[in-house]
This record gives structure tokens, C-alpha cells and sequence, in this order.
């Protein structure tokens, strides 16, 4: 499926699968540091950690979603941000564990999406805890005839969240999937909406 994005090089480095497959996820990553430090001022205690999260994105690339490595705050914020369309629409339980993890520490935030191609879409926030460790996530779902359409940001350090978030959310406001039809979703949207619930629930499929 071809997807295609509008995106601000200075703030989002797209992960190439061909090229990874050519170059090996090293040498990938480091070419792909040495173009963006040469494009934009990088602060050069920070060229190893943006070359090492980019190792880490490149690692986990595949055919069946689109990867970029996210960043701000002169390479400060850093965060993995994964684009995908199913092959069929999600059911509503998948849907639900999707949007919500257990290893949440608070009930998620919940935000209705706007974008041109993908047509209104639901978002969830989360602070998450694994292993003592504290992190951010943001999840979107687009409903499609046939198709869902998704994102992950993170996961990402707390304090970096609300600085990357506008960076996906504006990548996903152009975002085009060949062949996706976007629903009227408005209904689902504010279901999606009212099953925000408290702390020790359950999310309501």
C-alpha cells in the first residue's frame, strides 16, 4: 500500500526499509545522524544517542507499517512514531486493547482527530509504568470502509510527550493511504469518548 506524508525533516527522520535492507541497520542509522546534524544544529553530545535511537526504529522496520524517528528540542525529545492500515477494520475489543495498556497509571486522555485524508479519528494518552520505568504513549485510530488506520508515539520519555505530539499529530493531518476510505465515524469517535473511564476499570470494548 502506498502511504505518503507531509513531515518537517528538522522535526521527523523517516525510517527507509530498502535502504536498511541495502545498508545493514547500522549503517543506516549512521548516515541517516550524519544527514540530519549535517541539515540541523545537533548539540554534538547528543549525535550518539540520536544515532543509537535510530538503530533502535530501524531495528523494528517492516513492509507493514511506515516508521520515522520523531524529534525536538535539539535532539533532546526523541521518540518512535509507527503508521499502519490493517487489511480489515478492527473489531471493537481490538480496538479497545489498542487504545488502552495495563501497565497504564492513569486513566487515558482522550482527544478527537481531525485530519484531511483520514477523516475524524480518536486518540488516547497514556502514562504508563514497566519496570519501575515511567513513560508516554499516544495511540490513533482512523476507521476506514475495510480498513483501520493507526499510529503509536512512543514510547517516550514524559517531559518529551507534549513536545513530539504535535509533531505526529502534524504528520497525520496530511497523511494519505492508497486505497483508504474514510468513514463517517463520528458515532464511534464519542462511544470511544464516553469509555474513558476511571483508574482500576476496565476499558469498555
Amino acid at each position: 500500500m502506498q502511504i505518503t506524508f507531509d513531515f518537517e525533516m528538522t522535526s521527523a527522520i523517516p525510517v527507509d526499509i530498502d535502504d536498511i535492507r541495502r545498508l545493514g541497520v547500522a549503517e543506516w542509522a549512521a548516515d541517516a545522524a550524519a544527514r540530519f546534524t549535517a541539515a540541523v544544529d545537533t548539540p554534538v553530545e547528543l549525535h550518539d544517542r540520536l544515532r543509537s535511537a535510530l538503530s533502535s526504529v530501524a531495528s523494528e522496520a517492516s513492509d507493514d507499517a511506515r516508521r520515522f524517528l520523531l524529534v525536538g528540542i535539539d535532539a533532546l525529545a526523541l521518540a518512535p512514531f509507527v503508521f499502519f492500515v490493517t487489511d480489515g477494520e478492527l473489531t471493537r475489543q481490538e480496538q479497545a486493547e489498542f487504545l488502552w495498556s495495563p501497565t497504564a497509571i492513569l486513566p487515558p486522555a482522550p482527544l478527537r482527530s481531525e485530519t484531511e485524508h483520514l477523516g475524524v479519528g480518536f486518540s488516547s494518552t497514556l502514562a504508563q509504568r514497566e519496570d519501575g520505568v515511567d513513560f508516554g504513549t499516544r495511540r490513533w485510530l482512523f476507521f476506514g470502509q475495510g480498513r483501520t488506520a493507526g499510529a503509536l508515539l512512543g514510547p517516550v520519555a514524559p517531559y518529551a510527550l507534549a513536545v513530539l505530539e504535535p509533531v505526529a499529530e502534524r504528520i497525520l493531518a496530511t497523511a494519505r493511504a492508497e486505497g483508504f476510505v474514510a468513514l463517517h465515524a463520528d458515532d464511534r469517535v464519542t462511544e470511544l469518548e464516553s469509555a474513558v473511564v476511571r483508574a482500576g476499570d476496565d476499558w469498555k470494548a
